[in-house]
């Protein structure tokens, strides 16, 4: 459907808690059940506990779980009703390399890095006021995922899709990233062109500070953003007949940390720079800077102005609707009185 999309499809997989602790909340009433008449006849239950009500009890747990379901929503990043915001249209080409190796799969970057990255490029797109955008998925070879592009919700549909084994090869070859990108330039002269680099740093090939300055000598400036953490690493998860393991190198589990060093000599030979992942102020993230106070101040503006499809996040509506049954369902008591007695007192 071109009116909706969801920004983290991933996070769907949590609904799998709430399902869980639906069938724990059904077990816990059936077992409250069952030891109840193991003291006392069905008949005398209700007169054993007269003030209780087990209706409220009911309710007040499906509140609870529909609350977490909504949750569970507002995180996946729903968008729908499109809109056309109108922007200057800029100068600017953006080829976006991001790894898809099996290391970014490891869990040091607050998620696994590679949800990290992608989460970094769909908030570079929400600032994102003109200019086109393509996607170069990369491990131990390069595959153009998206072309340049000003349709930036057709680009978060393809991010969406990107996994490992989005690129037709494993381990991870970032000179081959780097050319491919290069190749996704349509259009030279005038151009600004640049190409934002996301990896843990690993590279296999080895070509990855030649393949940046051969870039940067045709005028496209390259930076580096590195995910994960450079200091303790973490195990990179794969999955053996069905069950989670971790990675083995020479009988010894293998962690995975990312090299600044080979990310800061990439980006000074593609003349740009590099930055980890991080949050840079109190709201933007590392891409987001790059944008605003590096990139889009140099870029000239032409003279027409044009309008861009976006669709409105809604997360913030299922968000308030989860506040609303957890304060609802904190002013229902259990007892059969018409609301309960404020909780702490």
């Amino acid at each position: 459907m071109d009116d909706f999309d969801i920004d983290n499809i991933d996070r769907l997989k949590w609904l799998l808690l709430v399902a869980g602790c639906s069938a724990v909340f059904i077990y816990g009433f059936a077992q409250k059940s069952r030891a109840l008449r193991v003291f006392a006849d069905a008949n005398l239950v209700d007169s054993l506990t007269p003030d209780v009500s087990r209706r409220r009890q009911v309710f007040k747990s499906v509140l609870l779980l529909a609350a977490m379901a909504a949750i569970v929503l507002a995180l996946v990043g729903p968008r729908w009703g499109r809109y056309f915001a109108k922007v200057q249209k800029k100068q600017l080409d953006i080829i976006v390399c991001l790894d898809v190796s099996r290391s970014m799969l490891a869990k040091d970057a607050g998620m696994a890095r590679l949800d990290r990255a992608k989460d970094d490029i769909k908030q570079l797109l929400d600032v994102l006021s003109g200019g086109m955008v393509g996607l170069v998925a990369f491990a131990g070879a390069a595959d153009l995922a998206c072309p340049l592009t000003d349709d930036y919700e057709f680009v978060r549909l393809v991010l969406n899709d990107v996994h490992i084994h989005s690129a037709p090869m494993g381990g991870t070859d970032m000179g081959a990233a780097i050319e491919a990108g290069v190749k996704a330039f349509s259009r030279v002269g005038r151009q600004h062109r640049v190409i934002l680099l996301l990896t843990d740093g690993e590279d296999h090939g080895g070509r990855g500070r030649e393949a940046a300055a051969k870039a940067h000598e045709q005028g496209i400036q390259i930076y580096a953003i590195g995910i994960g953490d450079a200091e303790r690493g973490a195990l990179v998860p794969v999955m053996k007949n069905g069950r989670e393991s971790y990675l083995m190198h020479e009988g010894q589990q293998l962690w995975s940390k990312l090299d600044p060093t080979t990310l800061d000599e990439i980006a000074r030979a593609g003349g740009g720079e590099y930055h980890p992942s991080a949050q840079v102020t109190g709201t933007q993230r590392t891409l987001e800077w790059l944008y605003s106070e590096k990139i889009a101040p140099t870029l000239q503006l032409t003279a027409d102005d044009r309008k861009v499809r976006r669709l409105y996040p809604r997360f913030h509506w299922l968000a308030a609707l989860a506040l609303g049954l957890l304060l609802v369902e904190s002013m229902v008591g259990e007892r059969k009185s018409a609301i309960a007695p404020m909780r702490g007192k």
